[in-house]
């Protein structure tokens, strides 16, 4: 504006202004009423930006070569390059225009996918990468159904803080051992529940607890339904060994109808990808999906790594084309070094009866 409001003063007196200096469709800058220099169209007064009323203030492109580019490319900012564009003023006049966007179309199998995987407890992450949408997009549609997600018990560990904190409970679990207190009368004097004192105490000291039990227990071992290891119950009414094995037993009757250990793999620690060996934190993994499973027929073991690898890479759509999964393998063979193999890949689609039969076969396993 400076550069543009010097050319004009220059040419007051020849009544002629630099050609290279004018801008197209506006007149020679003027004085605004506080003296700043400011332009005026020659078509009328220019709408106010920040009002978002009227007709919108760039010209450079018609809404039908905007619709037009937003079709072809699918993407608000595939469209805002194409055009020259800002991505933010692509959208706002879609918006203006009340046309209905991708991002706004939900089909009935992504509502289904997507409400599923919140029952189970999935992040809303994890249900982004399988349907193929943004964590934004996931959170205000399940937000907008009203479904709330459901948190996994995962690796339990109780809350810590001034009272439970580890130093505590162990200082809590020496005066047990020496028969100075109970637990009840722990609790009362420390201002806390019994459950979560009894949980820490399983937490961080579990062999002076276990002790403690055996010494004031008049009760027979059981077997406990979560891990099947023996435990001598401290009441009559408790039934696991530990609040882990009890909520991992709740998760398994609920999720997994009761059929988690039936994964292949799963009770001797092998990862049926990887083939490694681990002790535990193996997953049971449902090969057709637990919406296409919803018996639990088909279940195998994989370790963390590969059970995030293969849920991811379902949800990409690019893996039912045979070229980029060899392109995939290939990438991974040169990051290793290994430039000079050739990855050949062919997919095929089993019948009904072979997928049967394969689930037959490791059923029998």
């Amino acid at each position: 504006m400076k550069t543009i409001s010097r050319a004009a003063e220059v040419g007051r007196g020849s009544r002629r202004l630099t050609p290279s200096r004018v801008v197209p469709d506006q007149v020679p800058s003027t004085k605004g009423p506080h003296g700043r220099s400011r332009s005026v169209e020659r078509n009328g007064p220019s709408p106010s930006r920040g009002s978002g009323r009227g007709d919108t203030w760039n010209k450079r492109v018609t809404n039908e070569e905007l619709v037009e580019a937003y079709r072809a490319t699918g993407s608000i900012w595939k469209a805002a390059k194409r055009l020259g564009l800002c991505g933010q003023s692509v959208h706002e006049r879609l918006r203006r225009l009340g046309y209905e966007m991708t991002h706004q179309v939900w089909t009935l199998e992504e509502v289904k996918e997507a409400r599923s995987l919140a029952n189970q407890g999935e992040p809303l992450g994890q249900i982004a990468n399988r349907i193929g949408r943004t964590y934004s997009a996931v959170a205000l549609k399940l937000s907008r159904l009203g479904v709330g997600i459901q948190k996994k018990s995962g690796k339990w560990k109780p809350k810590r803080g001034v009272i439970l904190s580890k130093e505590r409970v162990a200082k809590f679990a020496l005066m047990l051992e020496r028969g100075t207190a109970t637990v009840r009368r722990l609790a009362r004097q420390e201002g806390v529940a019994i459950t979560p004192l009894v949980d820490a105490l399983q937490f961080f000291e579990p062999q002076r607890w276990r002790n403690h039990v055996r010494s004031h227990s008049r009760l027979a071992p059981v077997n406990c339904p979560g891990c099947q290891l023996q435990f001598v119950p401290l009441t009559k009414k408790q039934q696991f060994c530990t609040v882990r094995c009890r909520q991992a037993h709740w998760r398994n009757v609920d999720y997994f109808g009761g059929r988690r250990m039936e994964a292949l793999g799963l009770r001797e620690g092998v990862c049926q990808l990887c083939f490694g060996k681990f002790d535990k934190w193996l997953s049971a993994h449902h090969v057709l999906g637990k919406e296409r499973d919803p018996e639990n027929k088909l279940l195998i073991a994989l370790c963390r790594g590969c059970h995030d690898m293969v849920t991811n890479l379902a949800a990409r759509p690019w893996v039912e084309n045979s070229e980029s999964a060899a392109d995939l393998i290939s990438l991974a063979l040169a990051r290793r070094g290994r430039l000079g193999a050739v990855v050949c890949l062919e997919i095929e689609e089993w019948r009904e009866d072979e997928q049967r039969d394969y689930i037959d076969a490791g059923r029998a396993e």
